[in-house]
């Protein structure tokens, strides 16, 4: 199987007073970790994977000496917007991988895993059960999606055939912002769908069907044991418990 291609979002400035006094900086990729930008721990999970060919970087300009071994894209005003110009760095890629920049514990074996195990589709969501992540971060407050097979927390990794997507910038961009409003999610995946993902009562095959309606793809949940998919800096409380890991591996 040809390797994928790899694009980390790394734009977006750290909004919260508190995290942004912890971090140290403003830019949220460049948050040193054990003496590394939190941005080059996530590339070079990237390079140490056997599936990953090329790896882009999309964000501010000063990733750019951040990351001297590394093409770094100047990040647009929206997500899609810097989505679709990773994407255009690969307009030959079959598959791309695509991670945002505060996944610092990203490791080699879950992106292998990733691009070999997943079945065939034209999107590709991980999926972490309760039981994984609480055996790896128990002290970490977590939210979790009951579903018919158990409880779930979602990955900021996705992988996906390009070509699928090329013609579906607007639908992306609506599923990017359904995420910040009740209204606007309910309008995107309909109120019956809203309440059974509300109350439990939705399957992973129900997700996966509902998302390939909407989105025009086929779409497919992977339910990965690697917990580390799930782990992204959002709070100054996170810090420690990267940098432990991290000094942890080492």
């Amino acid at each position: 199987m040809p390797k994928a291609d790899a694009i980390v979002l790394a734009g977006g400035t750290i909004t919260d007073p508190e995290f942004r006094a912890a971090a140290g900086v403003d830019c949220k990729s460049l948050l040193p970790l054990n003496g590394k930008p939190m941005a080059q721990w996530v590339v070079q999970a990237l390079n140490s994977s056997q599936s990953i060919g090329s790896v882009v970087v999309v964000g501010p300009e000063e990733l750019r000496d951040a990351l001297p071994d590394c093409a770094v894209l100047t990040e647009g005003t929206h997500e899609v917007e810097n989505l679709t110009r990773g994407m255009d760095a690969f307009p030959d890629a079959e598959r791309i991988v695509m991670v945002t920049s505060d996944m610092p514990l990203l490791s080699p074996q879950a992106i292998d895993d990733l691009t070999q195990n997943t079945p065939e589709a034209d999107i590709v969501y991980p999926t972490i059960g309760r039981e994984a992540i609480m055996a790896e971060f128990p002290d970490r407050k977590w939210t979790f999606i009951r579903a018919k097979e158990g409880d779930f927390t979602g990955s900021s990794a996705v992988m996906f055939r390009p070509d699928a997507f090329r013609d579906h910038v607007d639908t992306l961009r609506k599923v990017f912002d359904s995420r910040r409003s009740v209204a606007a999610l309910v309008k995107m995946w309909g109120m019956n769908f809203a309440l059974k993902f509300a109350l439990g009562q939705l399957s992973l095959k129900d997700a996966e069907r509902r998302i390939s309606e909407v989105l025009n793809v086929n779409g497919r949940a992977y339910v990965s044991s690697y917990p580390e998919l799930a782990f992204d800096v959002d709070h100054a409380s996170d810090i420690e418990i990267a940098e432990s890991r991290l000094n942890g591996r080492a």
